[in-house]
């Protein structure tokens, strides 16, 4: 169907297919963050860091470099949220860390900070969010172009 000029609507289609794009993207970044999370409680082992650097602004960090238990000399950041409560570490400042052994460089959480799976939530509630309201948009989308055709097709008689 050729759309007339002027039609705000998108095409179901594309929305349908730009919203199974969102969906996909929420749910992977949701598994990747719980997995990461988990990866922490599961297997993570403790390990005195040095604090480097400290970015402050919208998105302050904490970074942080540590020896693993085989070694290795790794420098990471502590997680958004994952920061021990009280005054933030400054540089040079020892903080324990807890680390996943698989991939330190990955995740790290201040030993002295709890648990904590705000961001995994939060992307959780988005993911369900959009797997809801997408579809429904959609159908809502198809069923308003029906109601069109079926106007214009009146109107042509």
């Amino acid at each position: 169907m050729v759309r007339r000029f002027g039609s705000s609507r998108p095409s179901p289609v594309l929305f349908a297919a730009l919203g199974a794009v969102v969906i996909s993207v929420l749910v992977v970044a949701t598994w990747h963050v719980w997995s990461n999370d988990n990866a922490l409680s599961a297997r993570g082992q403790q390990a005195s860091g040095r604090v480097v650097k400290v970015t402050t602004g919208k998105h302050s960090r904490v970074h942080v470099e540590f020896r693993t238990a085989d070694g290795r000399q790794v420098r990471s950041t502590i997680g958004q949220g994952d920061e021990a409560p009280g005054p933030r570490a400054k540089a040079g400042d020892v903080v324990p860390v807890i680390y996943d052994p698989l991939r330190p460089e990955d995740d790290l959480r201040d030993a002295r900070a709890p648990e904590n799976h705000k961001v995994a939530h939060l992307l959780l509630g988005a993911t369900v969010l959009a797997v809801v309201a997408i579809p429904l948009a959609t159908w809502a989308g198809i069923r308003a172009r029906r109601r069109e055709r079926s106007a214009s097709t009146a109107e042509e008689r």
